[in-house]
């Protein structure tokens, strides 16, 4: 047996200011909370907003993988106002800080370590309206808000069904300036929840059509990605996201972001890259277990094997950002207590197989 649900409403649009107001204004009197980046208000398209929305509210104080105390400051703030609609512009921190905050209005509940408890009384959800500006988050179609306690370096996930937006509108536009390091990470990313997705004990017909798909379009992109980017590369690659996020979404992630945590946390290695320099250990280890669904993938990228695959990715990183654990200055020492890190619960037991101290130490070698 297997189900596959996915209640976000998906708009693609070269105009999202335009959708933004429509789902907007159909509310009476809506009270809006806009939240995103302090450089986007300085934008002509955060101009352009105020002009199309009739009065809004909006919050800038945005963290880098948001910590409970940056949570904590936007929830405080969005108790005063009580808004009926949520808009998140931008990339995973800003969607899941506006997911924070709307389980906060929802549940009445503003200090957000109770937030994490169910046994709230839920009152009217805040519409939350999710647009992505970069192509790798996927937190637009999800239920989950990672929140990090960076004062014990952990990963904490604010999950359950009733979080995930009511729309993700994607526009290009918005992903037409992201710089080139950072499109690499945020489509490493994709990459990651893509295969996660195949090899993943929740796995089902739908979300690995998803993954594949982004998987194709993310190895037939992932070269061009040389400045001056094709308005028509940034494209693929947001469609490329929009599919992985389908898919991770119904099987959550696996083994390769639960051995990155600790590398994030702990040495700051950007998200995206701390996932993805795990995927070709992790695809041999999984190969025989999944064999079906990667013969069906060499096949659409007309390859011959997961060398191959791996080297055609190497090929395009190579040079252009740091893909090894060395680099950013970790070192083998560091594997032990590393080790140890690696585990995290409701994650690494979603690989296909079961993965061993002894295997994942191995990764963490590969890795370096």
């Amino acid at each position: 047996m297997w189900k596959y649900s996915n209640p976000v409403r998906i708009i693609f649009s070269d105009r999202f200011i335009t959708q933004v107001s429509k789902i907007a204004n159909s509310y009476k009197k809506p009270s809006i909370l806009i939240i995103t980046y302090k450089w986007f208000r300085h934008t002509e398209t955060f101009k352009e907003l105020e002009n199309e929305l009739e009065e809004f509210k909006h919050y800038f104080d945005i963290e880098e993988n948001p910590s409970f105390s940056s949570c904590q400051k936007a929830i405080t703030f969005t108790k005063k106002i009580q808004p009926s609609t949520v808009i998140a512009i931008g990339g995973g921190s800003v969607i899941d800080t506006a997911k924070a905050v709307r389980m906060a209005v929802y549940k009445s509940c503003y200090d957000i370590r109770k937030l994490f408890s169910s046994s709230y009384k839920q009152v009217n959800k805040p519409l939350l309206i999710a647009i992505p500006t970069t192509h790798g988050t996927g937190s637009e179609l999800t239920m989950w808000a990672t929140i990090w306690d960076k004062v014990n370096k952990k990963k904490y996930s604010l999950s359950e069904y009733n979080n995930y937006p009511d729309y993700a509108i994607y526009d290009v536009n918005l992903v037409k300036s992201l710089p080139t390091s950072v499109s690499f990470s945020s489509t490493l990313d994709a990459l990651s929840h893509s295969f996660e997705a195949l090899w993943n004990k929740h796995s089902n017909p739908i979300s690995d059509n998803f993954a594949m798909e982004s998987i194709k379009l993310i190895i037939d992109n992932l070269s061009k990605l040389v400045e001056p980017i094709p308005i028509e590369v940034r494209e693929n690659l947001l469609i490329a996201s929009m599919y992985a996020g389908l898919a991770f979404s119904n099987t959550k992630t696996a083994a390769a972001h639960s051995i990155s945590y600790p590398l994030s946390a702990y040495f700051n290695v950007p998200h995206g890259i701390a996932c993805s320099m795990s995927l070709y250990p992790l695809l041999k280890i999984n190969e025989k277990a999944i064999q079906n669904k990667i013969a069906n993938l060499l096949n659409v990228l007309q390859l011959s094997s997961i060398d191959e695959f791996w080297n055609k990715v190497l090929g395009t990183v190579k040079n252009r950002i740091p893909f090894s654990l060395h680099e950013y200055g970790i070192k083998k020492r560091d594997l032990n207590w590393l080790l140890d890190l690696s585990f995290t619960k409701d994650r690494m037991d979603n690989n296909v197989r079961e993965l061993s101290k002894r295997d994942v130490f191995k990764i963490l070698e590969e890795m370096y």
